[in-house]
């Protein structure tokens, strides 16, 4: 039987749950022995090398800016050269070119994983369209493309756009590698001297948020409703992984109220696991969330999570089992539920262990990628 040739194709290998998800989910598809898979990027980024490295074949067409004729013409003639039976895209630059190339070569099945429920970086809205909303469901309908939606919530907003689309949407949740993660990274002694290098000692109870400095995830919100809270608890401490527009705001608002000692902020970093590891909460206080990867990677370490109600989150966790749910934009229940979690903390061990156990029968890469497996396989049986 001839191997299934599929092509994803992304508008950039940045730092993002997208390149994530499909990082793991090519790895596991590689090694299924009927497959022949192939990653087109069209701008590079920090993950580039990442996806080399872990033996997934990728091709950079190393293209900017929206609107850029070139992108569509190297894609349809890449997509001749290797004459795939599924294109798969991911992110608004690569649906539109990438569907329109696969379109017009002759692919006949062509997917796209929607990654978020907002075409706004203001918010989102999932009764609201966008233009960007009306020109991708003119491309989805010209296509016949197949969507997956990485959640319930937007699953929905695709639904909402078009119901037409009811018919050629499913979800399928991300995942993580849980076989991997559930191994910790970290001796004591290691998770230790980490703590140390971050200026932080064994008895300070960190909060890690993961993310973009952007608005949707909520950086500034959060700071600004605990800020009272950090200024007369001695040993708690927050953790800040990542880069984006913010960053300066952030600083100016950590100098401006006398909290630089008590929030690090590290920048970008390749690999947050270990910084995972040596934190006691995990946050995730995002305005809107399509799924809410750092919640997974918090739970599957047995970490407590608290995060906002709002979109994929409030999917992922169940309030007061396996996690804790504050009302987004909510300044005062945010605390409140802090406030409880680091004075129960030692008796919190069955939420971890919930958590867990939440991961590892729901959000498992594995299964994850099998279902797309079979989606290919139902498609061009």
């Amino acid at each position: 039987m001839p191997k299934i040739k599929v092509v994803h194709i992304i508008s950039g290998l940045g730092i993002g749950g997208a390149q994530t998800l499909l990082l793991d989910i090519a790895g596991q598809i590689i090694r299924s022995s009927d497959v022949e898979l192939n990653v087109i990027t069209i701008n590079s980024g920090e993950y580039l090398e990442t996806y080399r490295n872990a033996g997934i074949n990728t091709i950079d067409l190393a293209e900017e800016g929206l609107v850029n004729p070139k992108i569509y013409f190297k894609l349809k003639k890449i997509l001749k050269e290797l004459r795939p039976d599924i294109v798969h895209t991911h992110l608004h630059k690569a649906d539109f070119y990438g569907r329109l190339a696969a379109k017009s070569v002759g692919i006949k099945f062509i997917f796209s994983t929607c990654h978020n429920y907002s075409t706004k970086h203001s918010g989102a809205d999932i009764d609201q369209l966008s233009v960007f909303d009306r020109i991708d469901n003119f491309v989805v309908n010209h296509t016949g493309c197949r969507l997956i939606a990485i959640s319930d919530i937007v699953r929905k907003y695709l639904i909402n756009r078009s119901s037409a689309f009811s018919s050629v949407t499913e979800t399928i949740y991300n995942g993580v590698d849980v076989e991997r993660r559930i191994i910790p990274k970290l001796t004591e002694e290691q998770m230790s001297n980490l703590r140390h290098e971050l200026g932080f000692n064994r008895e300070d109870k960190i909060i890690l948020i993961m993310g973009r400095l952007e608005v949707q995830k909520g950086h500034l919100f959060f700071l600004n409703s605990i800020k009272e809270l950090l200024k007369t608890s001695d040993n708690l401490k927050i953790l800040i992984l990542g880069e984006g527009s913010l960053k300066r705001t952030i600083t100016e608002f950590l100098e401006n109220e006398g909290l630089t000692n008590k929030v690090k902020l590290t920048g970008f970093l390749p690999d947050s696991e270990p910084y995972t590891e040596i934190a006691d909460i995990i946050a995730v206080p995002s305005h809107w969330e399509a799924f809410g990867l750092a919640a997974i990677e918090g739970m599957i370490k047995g970490k407590i999570v608290l995060a906002s109600d709002v979109g994929g989150l409030a999917e992922i966790i169940t309030n007061n089992q396996d996690g804790f749910l504050y009302k987004n934009n909510d300044a005062s229940d945010l605390r409140m539920k802090l406030e409880m979690i680091l004075k129960d903390y030692p008796n919190l061990d069955h939420i971890k262990t919930a958590a867990m156990n939440k991961v590892k029968e729901k959000f498992d890469i594995k299964t994850t990628a099998l279902k797309y497996y079979n989606s290919y396989i139902r498609a061009t049986s």
